[in-house]
């Protein structure tokens, strides 16, 4: 019977602290650059002060020491019993988030991943951007099923209620097609929005196909040589009429 109350406890504290939110929005230039920011918000009843600055430690480690990567804003901060993970990043090209920790370190012989490197590598997902002519292909994938079974048990997932996360993608151009759930400012921001509930039967996938713009540096090129054309072509005029 004791064993029993603590359990119901236990459920009844999940309940009140089970709200797991995420917020990410991407800023997409037409130089190819990009811009990140993410806000997730985990209860400490199954993220620790421990885990929250082992995950500091890793993200400065994984992503801050990404040669190719600015990382500007790495923060677990405790904020009304919930850990508020705060991570932002630059990068001159958007190709670069391709296989993003992909090469990270394995554990030691006998070790385990720990709870903060499964969390990052969950949330960060796949990364797979393909390019055909002026068309990039971009998919993302984000698989959090394992990892709310494994610390959350197999039923906790039915306690996450109106938890979820939203992603908001602004491109400098309107997108060719996307699984959008919303589509703003002529086509050029997408928004998702997905429910942590339903992750556990399938993941969360974005999909996008947007044209290229061609760099700034392609038009200037092409316009001097018109110019030298153009200039060629007046002087060969001159030299027949004379």
């Amino acid at each position: 019977m004791k064993q029993a109350i603590l359990t119901l406890l236990t459920f009844a504290l999940l309940l009140l602290n089970s709200c797991i939110d995420g917020e990410e929005e991407i800023f997409l230039h037409s130089d190819g650059s990009a811009r990140l920011k993410a806000v997730y918000t985990v209860p400490v009843l199954i993220f620790s002060d421990e885990d929250a600055a082992e995950l500091e430690a890793i993200i400065a480690k994984e992503i801050g020491d990404e040669k190719d990567l600015e990382l500007v804003t790495n923060t677990v901060a405790k904020v009304n019993g919930k850990q508020v993970i705060t991570i932002e990043l630059k990068t001159d090209n958007v190709v670069d988030l391709e296989g993003l920790l992909d090469d990270h370190d394995d554990p030691g012989e006998g070790e385990s991943e720990s709870k903060s490197d499964k969390m990052l590598h969950a949330l960060v997902g796949k990364f797979v951007i393909e390019r055909e002519g002026l068309q990039a292909d971009i998919h993302r994938k984000v698989d959090l099923a394992p990892l709310l079974e494994q610390y959350m048990g197999k039923r906790g997932v039915s306690l996450l209620g109106d938890s979820e996360f939203r992603y908001t993608i602004h491109f400098p151009h309107a997108v060719d097609y996307s699984n959008a759930h919303e589509v703003l400012n002529e086509g050029k921001t997408l928004k998702w929005r997905y429910k942590l509930a339903e992750s556990k039967t399938k993941p969360i996938e974005l999909v996008m196909v947007a044209t290229v713009p061609l760099p700034w540096w392609l038009y200037a090129a092409a316009g001097s040589v018109l110019v030298v054309l153009l200039l060629l072509l007046w002087s060969l005029i001159r030299r027949l009429r004379a």
